[in-house]
């Protein structure tokens, strides 16, 4: 069957807002009619979703330019979906096809990011299918739950819990520096795992790393080489708690390097 993967924008405006930006800044086709899921009904018979969780339009974006792969062609669309949950307006985006998606530049990714941007997104995250979202504390494996949820992630005015290993942040919704801190891990996990945070304009880019790829030298040499390693994490969920600041010059240094490797010389 393979894997699908989202993106997910998360905005403090109308859905009418959302959908001028789309509009605005790429060629859109909105499909029309109703639309209806029965898992959306089962959730909220469980009480797991409220009413205002409402999938209000969708249809399809062109890329333009389309975005560049290592060695798999390119990418030039997009089905986009657009919720209105708990007062706020959260666009996903699902990149076709999906076997291309890991295999996107981290500079393309970056890119993309930037023009996302443009609409004023409080955050920035992605998912994966088969991630099973009951190991990560929710009641049922569907991503409604997890839709759900990312407006949680914001409203307390800090963001606690890392929701992808790779995320972007408004600075005001997030109460750090930029440097390397620890994440905190889920139960059962053993690797380390650090999360760097840098300015990114008006946001702050948060991408996981765990401490083999930056202590072992031919897993950091591997972390050089790979130019589309942000694709991936863009759709990894840590769904780990920040912890500490690390002072660890070494690490920090390498986890720098790491950064600047993927997104290229002119990237932030």
């Amino acid at each position: 069957m393979g894997v699908d993967n989202y993106i997910y924008f998360v905005f403090d405006k109308e859905p009418e807002e959302v959908e001028g930006f789309l509009k605005r800044e790429f060629e859109v086709e909105v499909r029309e009619g109703e639309w209806d899921d029965p898992r959306m009904d089962y959730l909220r018979e469980k009480g797991l979703l409220g009413d205002d969780f409402q999938l209000v339009v969708s249809g399809e974006l062109l890329f333009d330019p389309p975005l560049r792969t290592t060695e798999w062609g390119v990418i030039i669309n997009a089905d986009f979906y657009v919720y209105t949950v708990k007062g706020y307006t959260i666009l996903e985006i699902h990149p076709v096809s999906r076997s291309r998606w890991w295999f996107v530049l981290s500079s393309e990714v970056i890119r993309l990011l930037k023009q996302f941007m443009k609409g004023e997104p409080l955050l920035i995250c992605g998912y994966r299918d088969d991630t099973d979202l009951t190991k990560l504390g929710f009641e049922y494996n569907m991503s409604y739950l997890f839709i759900n949820w990312l407006p949680e992630a914001i409203k307390t005015g800090k963001l606690e819990t890392l929701p992808s290993a790779l995320t972007a942040v408004r600075k005001e919704l997030l109460d750090l520096e930029d440097g390397l801190y620890e994440l905190i891990e889920r139960p059962g996990r053993e690797e380390k795992e650090y999360v760097l945070v840098k300015s990114f304009g008006d946001y702050r880019i948060l991408v996981a790393v765990e401490e083999i790829d930056l202590t072992d030298e031919e897993c950091y040499r591997d972390l050089l080489e790979d130019k589309a390693w942000f694709s991936l994490k863009l759709v990894g969920l840590p769904f780990k708690r920040i912890g500490r600041r690390i002072e660890d010059e070494f690490l920090l240094k390498r986890a720098e390097e790491f950064f600047k490797a993927q997104v290229g010389e002119d990237g932030c």
